[in-house]
């Protein structure tokens, strides 16, 4: 393949020869945007990715005119890739403009560019044209991502806020998701996210009109079991970003479980962080009924109403999970949580925890209304054969 030219909002500026690198075309920079993703998430090497754009009136007023501004932000540009290395990656970007791709960087090094970039500028004297632009948007969106997937990191979320303070209007530096890779916000995708919103809210409003006379039998059966407690069932789940929720269930065990659950963890019959037990002796006659028949999870259709779940989508972890989670298990939660999944259809609590994460993120990937209806209607039939849940 031939070296390709910067695309037509750079040419301008930028020639050719200036990045000495093979430039990728748009759809395979984001492809090796995945796999760089995906290999971070194996070996924990955070990289950065670098978005470079040049529309002229978004960064400077009477850009045309003003060509020492126009100097100074080439010089950062190419101060930016001169930082290039062989084994770094040079694409076009889908919506224009250049990506780069800085492999094994971290916030150190964006730093040192920076200074870089910095003394460079007080050098040509031109800084001062770059500071006093008057929109304040900044030359370079940058992304970092280090291999904590949708993952709360108080440190790290410390560390880009002082960077962006210390960068403005330089950098912008924001984490890098699952969502800006796998799952980037197209229109397309946009469009789908409505559509499978109202359906939710639909549906879910019809299923609580339909279903209240059952919510209000189980409700009586769960009191009458077990008077000492509550109907409902209140936990905090993990959800999409790692934004935590209040998830509600029909309560099927006895008052003391969480109490009880240390004595019997060595009894556990299910590999990775979650508990499970066929015969688990927190769990009253009743409550497992319902649990075999999914009923207790009906009060989660108001979750879905509330928006922190949708009917398909990775079930809503707990915490404590979610603390032993690797890189690459955090990828289910860069969706919203949901009733069913694949996981749900194909065989619930038999299925290893490896094997569970792995569906999850096949669903991720492949995610479409269709699929959506397909594994709805999956698992009704799974549902009414009570198949893998204790």
């Amino acid at each position: 393949m031939n070296h390709l030219t910067p695309n037509e909002s750079l040419k301008d500026i930028l020639s050719a020869s200036e990045f000495n690198h093979f430039v990728y075309p748009a759809d395979l920079f984001q492809q090796r945007l995945k796999e760089e993703f995906f290999r971070t998430n194996r070996n924990s090497q955070p990289f950065a990715l670098i978005k470079i754009y040049a529309k002229p009136f978004e960064i400077f007023s009477d850009w045309n005119k003003n060509v020492k501004a126009i100097r100074s932000w080439k010089i950062s540009v190419l101060t930016m890739l001169s930082e290039i290395d062989f084994v770094d990656i040079i694409g076009f970007l889908p919506n224009g403009g250049i990506g780069l791709i800085f492999l094994n960087t971290d916030i150190e090094k964006l730093i040192l560019i920076r200074k870089k970039i910095l003394r460079n500028l007080s050098e040509s004297k031109t800084i001062d044209s770059l500071r006093l632009h008057k929109n304040k948007t900044p030359i370079f969106d940058v992304f970092l991502h280090t291999g904590k997937v949708e993952e709360n990191s108080p440190e790290e979320d410390a560390a880009i806020k002082k960077f962006n303070k210390e960068s403005n209007p330089f950098f912008t530096l924001s984490r890098l998701l699952y969502t800006d890779t796998v799952l980037p916000q197209t229109l397309k995708r946009n469009c789908q996210m409505f559509v499978k919103r109202a359906i939710d809210v639909v549906c879910t409003s019809l299923a609580l009109i339909c279903l209240s006379p059952i919510l209000l039998a189980i409700a009586i059966i769960v009191k009458c079991s077990d008077p000492k407690g509550p109907v409902i069932f209140k936990q905090i789940r993990v959800g999409q970003h790692g934004k935590t929720f209040t998830m509600y269930k029909f309560r099927s065990m006895y008052m003391d479980a969480e109490e009880r659950k240390k004595e019997l963890e060595h009894l556990n019959e299910t590999s990775g962080p979650t508990f499970k037990m066929k015969n688990d002796p927190r769990i009253y006659p009743m409550g497992r009924i319902l649990r075999k028949f999914s009923l207790d999870e009906l009060p989660q259709l108001f979750n879905i109403l509330k928006g922190d779940m949708s009917i398909v989508g990775p079930r809503p972890p707990i915490p404590a999970e979610t603390a032993t989670y690797t890189s690459w298990h955090n990828m289910r939660l860069a969706v919203k949580p949901g009733l069913t999944c694949i996981w749900q259809v194909s065989g619930r609590s038999n299925i290893s925890f490896e094997d569970w994460m792995r569906l999850d993120n096949q669903y991720i990937q492949n995610n479409s209304i269709k699929n959506d209806i397909i594994l709805i209607a999956k698992t009704f039939k799974v549902v009414f054969k009570g198949e893998g849940a204790y």
